[in-house]
């Protein structure tokens, strides 16, 4: 009797280890290989960009030739773009090129031709004298009148005895003066009041993305707003924005979000950004997280990083990185509860599969990061493991 109950556990422990390496073998393709590596908490959400702008309106109806485009870092006083009158005649714009082309290929080693630029450039001092003193009310208005009346005469005598030429310079110049106050009548050259990127791009939230009102956001106003970026071309409307100089050492992000989202972003916590469509990675900062009705709130991120085309746009799609976890990166489904703790089936040579217990320090849904709470024995890097530790449970 003895013998039979011997013979009976041999042939139960002999069943159990063949059972034991049929499922490892069939089960091998179902392992994976522990590796380190990340794990980001992260969740998407709808941007807002928040730029400081400086906007410039047009000083009446008309057309405008752009002197620098959409994009263009600029120091503060460059000439940013030309606006001319609705009614600006362009013919005498050309008319004025031409008469300076004309004017540069004049020889000027002419008689009399020295000369006659001496008595313009005294003219154009006394002229300027004689207006200080009409608008001071100074008693020597008249005399100056007359100085400037005898240098004119002076000058009409030299270009009487003088060659041809010379005449013909003269009535060149005296065209150019006409067209430059035509010009300068009709056309305005604007200077960008401060340093920036240039930007002929409108969308209509001007006036609520901008730094005063950051921090008194709605989401249903920021989800309202019908966003129609245009750049504008050449007609522009007097009294209306057309240009805008935008700072560029300076720019925020307002999200939307949900009660889970909010408790993730602390305040002056360091955040990364993806923007979608665009391949980098940027840096931002958590300012301020505020309720902004019932069942949202609104995000402030302060940009560390620059995004080429943030001058242009208002509305982005955006991922934000929360924190990011490094260590024993592994599938999700590998981790099983045995007898109260967690832990993974480690897979040694077709071997029975062993259990070690784990940490999970952190996890996206598919992947977790983990640590072994045996340091000496337990879980290593390229240890092989099963990708569904549930299946080994009952093995």
């Amino acid at each position: 009797m003895k013998r039979l109950a011997k013979i009976i556990v041999i042939l139960l422990v002999i069943v159990y280890i063949s059972k034991v390496g049929i499922t490892t073998f069939a089960n091998k393709n179902e392992t994976t290989v522990v590796t380190y590596g990340s794990i980001s908490i992260a969740f998407n959400a709808q941007g807002y960009v928040i730029k400081n702008e400086m906007l410039i309106n047009a000083p009446f109806d008309g057309k405008i030739k752009k002197l620098v485009q959409s994009g263009e870092k600029i120091p503060k006083g460059t000439p940013i773009v030309e606006v001319y009158s609705a009614d600006f005649d362009e013919e005498k714009l050309h008319q004025l090129e031409e008469i300076d082309r004309k004017l540069k290929n004049q020889d000027t080693n002419i008689p009399f031709y020295s000369d006659i630029q001496k008595l313009d450039n005294i003219i154009k001092k006394e002229e300027q004298n004689y207006q200080n003193a009409i608008q001071q009310g100074r008693p020597n208005a008249d005399k100056i009148q007359k100085r400037i009346e005898d240098l004119k005469a002076k000058k009409e005598e030299i270009l009487s005895k003088g060659p041809i030429i010379l005449q013909k310079i003269e009535s060149l110049k005296e065209q150019k003066e006409y067209l430059e106050k035509y010009v300068e009548k009709n056309m305005i050259t604007v200077n960008s009041p401060e340093s920036g990127i240039v930007s002929y791009y409108f969308d209509g939230s001007e006036n609520i993305l901008n730094e005063r009102n950051m921090f008194n956001l709605n989401p249903t106003q920021l989800e309202n707003l019908n966003f129609q970026s245009k750049e504008i071309s050449t007609e522009v409307k007097g009294d209306y924005p057309f240009v805008k100089i935008v700072d560029n050492l300076e720019w925020y992000l307002a999200l939307v979000l949900n009660e889970k989202q909010q408790d993730l972003l602390k305040e002056d916590s360091n955040v990364k950004i993806l923007i979608d469509n665009y391949g980098g990675e940027l840096r931002g900062k958590v300012i301020k997280t505020y309720k902004g009705d019932d069942k949202l709130y609104i995000g402030i991120i302060e940009m560390i990083d620059e995004y080429p085309d943030f001058y242009k746009t208002s509305k982005i799609d955006v991922k934000i990185k929360v924190k990011e976890y490094n260590g024993l990166k592994i599938p999700l489904s590998s981790i099983v509860q045995k007898e109260g703790k967690e832990g993974v089936f480690v897979i040694k040579n077709g071997k029975v599969p062993t259990f070690k217990e784990v940490v999970i320090k952190a996890t996206d849904g598919k992947y977790a990061i983990v640590e072994s709470v045996d340091k000496t024995s337990g879980l290593k890097a390229y240890d092989e493991i099963a990708v569904n530790g549930e299946d080994y449970l009952s093995k």
